[in-house]
């Protein structure tokens, strides 16, 4: 991997720990609203990600699909807007988990702001992927 992938991996490893206490699994959830608390809950996933090991383990599973934030104007994260088009068709895309432009409260808008972090660094590793196979084309 790249010095850049595992700078931002160390920077997201720091900013989960930061908001650590504020996760679904510490967090007093009685204190969020009904809807902060479901959307704080769909991105627990976040406490346990790991950015090297997912694009690992996408790529052994044959799995190139870049990882969008949904929204009314879905985003691509960590895609030059050049490439977004030809990396969507030649990759394919999902919707990552928890993904919204919604935002419910503070607590949920840091979860988003981690979860789109995460996709950045996620998406810029395995593009390097589907860039062999955009140029082979």
């Amino acid at each position: 991997m790249g010095k850049p992938v595992i700078k931002r991996a160390t920077i997201l490893a720091v900013l989960f720990s930061l908001i650590a206490c504020q996760s679904p699994n510490d967090l007093d959830m009685t204190q969020l609203s009904p809807e902060e608390r479901k959307s704080v809950a769909s991105l627990a996933w976040l406490k346990q990600a790991n950015v090297e090991q997912d694009v690992e383990s996408a790529l052994a599973k044959n799995d190139h699909r870049l990882l969008v934030m949904a929204g009314r104007s879905p985003s691509l994260p960590g895609v030059p807007p050049e490439l977004a088009s030809k990396a969507k068709t030649v990759c394919d895309v999902r919707y990552l988990e928890g993904s919204t432009d919604v935002i419910q409260g503070d607590i949920h808008l840091k979860l988003i702001q981690a979860a789109y972090d995460y996709a950045a660094a996620y998406n810029q590793e395995l593009i390097k992927h589907c860039l062999e196979k955009i140029e082979s084309k």
